[in-house]
């Protein structure tokens, strides 16, 4: 039997005056759907006619250690959870996939349960509870979702009215929460789930898990369902993968609306892989996604309706000359727009519209900032390890990732001036550190172009951050030169390796290192070759830098802020702190770390850093040593040392003749 137009219903318009304006009963009368307070002030900034909503936002989790149930039957800690994992359901056979990882750092708190259990949250996890009484409004059994700093404003009574609740035999059972320590700042782990946000931990109770593809998957429906002809477009600089998620989570809603108690109007919802439409209107009221180049914005042109809504995700990166497109489209007065994104540059439209075309200035945008350390994913242990990680709360990525900021950089570059001042002050390395010898060696690409150098360097710790974080003292640099002189650079190298015990080689051997590299294989002399513009090996550092030179010089960075790197020779001072203080960097639209590539420094009049490359290298994440087990003693040789050794011989001279006077 075919179905009667949708407009011709008269309880679909006693829905629209019901929903039009309340996302959030929507998301609870229709879907079952209990929103957090976040996806509230979301759903409230969008719903009204004309509304303009951007969301910086950061993330929430565990506190490391904490055992995540797998769909397999297995545990894994949440720190060691990777994208396609499948985490278990609260059904407990149900998986949920995982689309994403997140890491942060904020307050935590450490709950302890009456089964044994204890668990370890930041301030902005979700609380999953269930009513033990009939009071206050609740009946005995309902459920609630809570975050952690709202629970803990409750007063005694309220807090003795709820429990935690497990999966047990099928069933799901209370268990009362006896204690709740503070804990102090620190890191969490965590990850986002494609579909329903519920899962078990390993000893199972019931957690909470969400997105913001969840928000995106109600909006579009609301959308779809109220406002008659009317238009959802979703875009991105990477659209493949937002698609996925929000085509899930629009599919995993209107299973949700067949089954309650307006399953009629699921009826009335065509869903197809590139459209979501209402059946007899196909052509003139749907959900659809579509990306644009830089170069191409007016792909996404020629978008018009009385109700459009325009969702724009990772909006940061998103080119202005894209941005201009797809907002210049709505043109009608009621025509609505979103975009999210993590917060990764300090320019754009994006950024602006948490600054000056923000609502607090007067503007029409509705800026909301979701702090991942007031997030209900964020566990407290959790976001301890980030700030260790980052180094400090001031770090760009640490601003970016968890508090949902924009980066404070006062500078275009990577490391500071007084940073590279830093470098030659003190030591890194200590009688405790059983060191290894690193040479690294760049080749330059000859007269008039990069210099050829070499560095040897003491080298100990193989972690990025914590207790083994690598240290690393340059002890000398034999070699920099502007010439591509391979035999000269082959026999300084072997010249390096006869002086230095246990030394490991390391080579750029891409380019114009091709023949040295021929040449070292000829000798039988092993190295570590260097290929950073490729993709990190660990998959945590592929979500955090670009590439593997990113990696190194960030990592080279945070050493230097946290002086565990030191250079012990003068030997081309000048040279290098002229190179290392002009490290362009900036992120990308994924929130990782990008230092600009050398053609793009050549562009803007920077010459090629050729002796902090060495140094860069030092901290790739293949880049090992082995023990020395005695020292070498470096002669410093340089024209600075030859003329201060001349100005003490001369003083030596003077102070002999002073004895002989009377």
């Amino acid at each position: 039997m075919a179905l009667k137009p949708l407009k011709d219903i008269p309880e679909w318009w006693e829905l629209c005056a019901r929903y039009r304006y309340d996302i959030y009963a929507f998301a609870v009368e229709a879907l079952g759907v209990t929103p957090t307070w976040q996806q509230e002030l979301l759903f409230e900034s969008i719903q009204f006619d004309g509304s303009r909503t951007s969301v910086a936002s950061g993330h929430g989790c565990f506190g490391k250690g904490t055992k995540i149930r797998l769909a397999n039957g297995k545990w894994k800690r949440v720190e060691k959870i990777t994208i396609n994992d499948a985490v278990m359901g609260t059904d407990g056979f149900s998986p949920r996939e995982v689309i994403n990882v997140v890491q942060g750092y904020q307050e935590l708190y450490q709950f302890e349960y009456a089964n044994g259990s204890k668990h370890v949250y930041n301030k902005s996890h979700i609380l999953c509870l269930v009513s033990l009484e009939t009071k206050n409004g609740w009946k005995a059994g309902d459920t609630m979702e809570v975050l952690v700093s709202k629970y803990l404003e409750w007063p005694e009574e309220t807090k003795r009215q709820f429990a935690a609740y497990e999966l047990k035999h099928r069933k799901f059972q209370p268990v009362k929460i006896n204690s709740v320590t503070a804990l102090g700042e620190g890191d969490y782990y965590g990850f986002v789930l494609d579909g329903d946000a519920t899962f078990l931990t390993a000893d199972g109770m019931v957690h909470h898990n969400t997105g913001k593809t969840a928000s995106a998957g109600i909006v579009a429906l609301w959308h779809l369902l109220f406002f008659d002809e009317s238009i959802t477009m979703f875009t991105a600089p990477q659209i493949g993968q937002l698609k996925k998620q929000v085509w899930k989570e629009i599919s995993i809603n209107l299973s949700r609306l067949k089954a309650g108690p307006l399953g009629w109007l699921a009826d009335y919802v065509g869903y197809q892989s590139e459209l979501v439409y209402i059946k007899g209107y196909k052509e003139k009221w749907y959900v659809f996604a579509k990306t644009a180049p830089k170069h191409q914005p007016t792909n996404l042109a020629g978008n018009h309706a009385d109700n459009y809504l325009l969702w724009g995700d990772e909006a940061s990166g998103i080119p202005d000359e894209v941005m201009d497109v797809v907002l210049g489209a709505l043109t009608h007065e009621d025509n609505r727009a979103v975009l999210t994104s993590q917060p990764t540059r300090n320019a754009g439209l994006f950024y602006e519209t948490h600054h000056k075309l923000s609502h607090r200035a007067g503007g029409i945008w509705i800026a909301l900032t979701f702090n991942g350390e007031e997030s209900p994913l964020v566990s407290k242990q959790s976001l301890e390890e980030q700030r260790q990680k980052y180094g400090s709360r001031d770090d760009p990525q640490y601003q970016i990732r968890v508090l949902g900021q924009f980066p404070d950089r006062a500078d275009e570059f990577l490391i500071t001036k007084r940073q590279a001042e830093e470098m030659y002050v003190g030591a890194s390395i200590f009688e405790e550190h059983v060191f290894g010898y690193v040479i690294t060696v760049d080749v330059g690409g000859g007269v008039g172009r990069d210099d050829s150098v070499i560095a040897v360097s003491k080298v100990w710790g193989e972690a990025q951050w914590g207790d083994r974080a690598r240290r690393v003292e340059v002890v000398d640099i034999p070699l920099c030169k502007n010439k591509d002189d391979i035999t000269e650079l082959f026999a300084k190298i072997n010249e390096c390796i006869l002086k230095y015990p246990n030394a490991t080689l390391v080579v750029d051997d891409n380019g114009a290192g091709k023949g040295l590299g021929q040449l070292l294989k000829k000798h039988g002399i092993w190295y570590m070759p260097v290929y950073w513009g490729g993709a990190c090996f660990n998959n945590d550092n592929r979500k955090e830098y670009v590439n593997k030179r990113a990696l190194a010089y960030v990592c080279l960075k945070r050493a230097i802020e946290s002086g565990r790197f030191k250079v012990k020779t003068k030997k081309y001072l000048v040279k290098i702190q002229d190179q290392i203080i002009k490290i362009p960097y900036t992120f990308d639209e994924h929130s990782r770390y990008k230092i600009l590539s050398k053609d793009e420094m050549k562009r803007q009049g920077i010459k090629s850093p050729d002796l902090g490359d060495v140094f860069a290298f030092l901290f790739l994440e293949n880049v090992f040593y082995t023990e020395a087990f005695e020292n070498v003693v470096i002669a410093d040789d340089s024209p600075e040392a030859q003329e201060r050794a001349e100005r003490k011989s001369r003083f030596d001279q003077l102070k002999e003749a002073a004895k002989n006077i009377d």
